[in-house]
């Protein structure tokens, strides 16, 4: 090869190393001074313009952005509706305000996700008035197995409808305690639950049983209790249970305080309001023993057997609650 070849091949493969230098820096560097625009046509520029970064590229342009962008959000005016004096507002369909205590005596508190979540809050039972709220609360303590009750009572907004004061009504809002059950540090598996059987007819009473059962051997006792609105206080109707045992004792010589026994709060008498009419069976395996149907006042007084076959009895629906219309 003579000396002008070598110069020329020489000269071609700088240029290449060059070329490819420039390339590799414009990859690398992101550089602007490398583009390929002289291969855009003019058509081609106008169609696909250059996209531009606006984003800030300090901290203080990025809170200079927020700001702006705040202040421009306030002066957006709230939107406005003007309601069509047409249009009437309709109770939500899917809740209905139904009788409390139908059919009577079974309404009992779901306790099967009690030990999920250690607090269940039963069903919240208004008063005949429509002007107060009672419902219990059910606390379970894993450590002993133990489960305690409160019940409260929370007043109603009389200014709103029925089913609003009822919705609007909020747990942990202007509750007061009317009753907890007693519970012993030293006690082990053993839940009591308090359930409200229901309201007196003029609203000044409220009847509820407390359930006493222990882990190994089920329910073991059901006590009944009556709060006055008018004295406060709350009386334990234990003559009931005493008048029973009275009766099956002198008159066939049973003792059922050695055997598995208990009552059935049903409800409030409809021929003496006064009075609260209990059910009683003996366990005897399978078919449980009727004990009779007996009623008591609600000071405790006078525990009567009202017949010792038959439950035909009339007990008013006194208190009210909220039911989804599409468990029916």
């Amino acid at each position: 090869m003579n000396r002008q070849a070598q110069w020329l091949h020489r000269t071609l493969l700088l240029l290449l190393c060059c070329v490819y230098v420039v390339i590799l820096q414009m990859f690398i560097t992101g550089s602007e001074a490398y583009s390929f625009d002289f291969f855009w046509t003019k058509e081609y520029k106008a169609k696909h313009p250059k996209p531009t970064n606006n984003m800030p590229k300090t901290m203080e342009e990025y809170y200079q952005e927020v700001n702006k962008a705040a202040d421009k959000a306030k002066d957006i005016p709230s939107p406005k509706f003007e309601k069509d004096a047409k249009l009437v507002d309709l109770p939500d369909p899917s809740i209905l305000v139904v009788k409390y205590n139908d059919p009577p005596g079974k309404v009992e508190i779901n306790l099967n996700d009690l030990k999920k979540k250690r607090k269940i809050n039963s069903i919240g039972v208004v008063s005949p008035q429509f002007d107060r709220l009672v419902y219990s609360t059910v606390y379970y303590y894993p450590s002993t197995k133990t489960a305690g009750s409160e019940l409260y009572l929370m007043q109603l907004d009389k200014g709103k409808s029925v089913q609003n004061r009822i919705e609007d009504a909020h747990v942990n809002h202007g509750r007061k305690v009317l009753y907890r059950t007693e519970m012993d540090s030293l006690d082990l598996d053993i839940q009591k639950t308090l359930t409200v059987v229901d309201w007196s007819v003029d609203g000044k009473r409220l009847a509820f049983k407390e359930k006493i059962s222990y882990t190994p051997d089920g329910l073991w006792k059901t006590n009944l209790f009556v709060y006055d609105f008018e004295t406060g206080k709350v009386k334990e109707l234990s003559e009931v249970r005493d008048a029973i045992l009275y009766y099956w004792r002198t008159n066939y010589n049973i003792r059922f305080r050695d055997l598995r026994w208990d009552i059935y709060p049903v409800g409030w008498d409809a021929a003496n309001p006064d009075r609260i009419i209990v059910f009683a069976y003996a366990a005897t395996g399978e078919n449980p023993k009727f004990l009779g149907a007996w009623s008591v006042d609600y000071k405790g007084n006078r525990a009567m057997l009202l017949s010792p076959v038959s439950t035909q009895f009339d007990v008013t629906q006194n208190g009210s609650c909220l039911k989804s219309n599409y468990n029916n």
